[in-house]
């Protein structure tokens, strides 16, 4: 029945209503997930503003239909708190305690549409990047609580020391890191990432190849373990296209495997649009038992 409901009020109700109520739903979610998990910990915070059309069209954009969705107010943040619950949904699976994180760093934040929602925690650290220096300049002007820098397309983050961050993210990042930088970025990661931390990050694999790739292009990559599409190939991305990036990095599971656990221990291999990473830096001096169980995959 709920299932009915929903697809009659999507074919009855304006789209700006549509999007003001799954906004509505979705913050609710992540406010009481993260009101139950941090108790005393917890903090209400006001999400800030929606950046302009520009700085998300070079973010989150598979095509011009998808930034015209994107744009809206309530799309931006109805996403936004959907996916930054399943990331703590993911720390929880996984035995990572929110109410013990002391600082997050995000490489290649964009306008900050996950990292502004780990305010709620208290006294939490939070600090982005990116290569931009137009989403770093709206970002400090719009979210003075949070620290941003510009970093270049190459290594190393000239404000991060050694061993700085419990927690790390890199949501569509990875997926457009050209391939022969891509190992520096994950020395410098895990350079900077404390011993048992945290690291999750997204790649290109399966959905995006089926989506992107012809049939040379797929033959290719099976060989190779990797393709690459630049800004001028007509089947890149929209936000690549746009000059958001210069490459849409798709790689095998086995390749990603191959070089991401060469730098960290591989927690957890997550399907779904992109497929997500939970990577973990050692720590010889502690023993820690994680969870096994695979997360569930996203359904789409």
């Amino acid at each position: 029945m709920l299932k009915i409901a929903r697809k009659t009020a999507k074919i009855l109700l304006p789209k700006t209503t549509v999007y003001y109520i799954k906004r509505q739903l979705q913050e609710k979610r992540f406010q009481k997930y993260a009101q139950e998990k941090l108790e005393l910990n917890y903090r209400s915070v006001d999400p800030g503003p929606v950046p302009p059309k520009e700085l998300i069209a070079k973010t989150a954009a598979l095509n011009e239909q998808e930034l015209d969705k994107q744009s809206n107010n309530n799309v931006y943040f109805e996403t936004g708190y959907l996916e930054i619950l399943r990331l703590f949904q993911i720390l929880e699976h996984f035995s990572i305690n929110l109410r013990t994180i002391g600082s997050i760093y995000e490489l290649g934040c964009g306008t900050a549409r996950l990292l502004r929602h780990f305010r709620c925690i208290e006294g939490v650290r939070l600090v982005g990047s990116d290569v931009n220096p137009k989403m770093i300049e709206w970002c400090q002007k719009n979210l003075p609580e949070i620290e941003f820098y510009h970093n270049e397309l190459k290594p190393p983050l000239g404000f991060a020391q050694d061993d700085s961050f419990d927690l790390m993210l890199a949501s569509s990042v990875f997926t457009h890191i050209p391939l022969d930088t891509q190992e520096l970025w994950l020395a410098e990661m895990q350079r900077i990432l404390r011993p048992g931390g945290i690291f999750i990050c997204s790649v290109l694999g399966k959905f995006h190849a089926s989506t992107l790739l012809g049939t040379r292009q797929l033959q290719e990559l099976e060989t190779k373990g990797s393709f690459t599409l630049t800004s001028e190939d007509s089947n890149a991305t929209y936000s690549t296209r746009l000059g958001g990036s210069g490459w849409d990095v798709i790689q095998t599971r086995a390749e990603i495997i191959r070089v991401f656990g060469s730098y960290f221990q591989m927690i957890d291999y997550i399907p779904g649009v992109q497929d997500f990473l939970v990577l973990r830096k050692p720590n010889p001096a502690v023993s820690v038992v994680m969870n096994t169980v695979p997360f569930p995959a996203q359904k789409f």
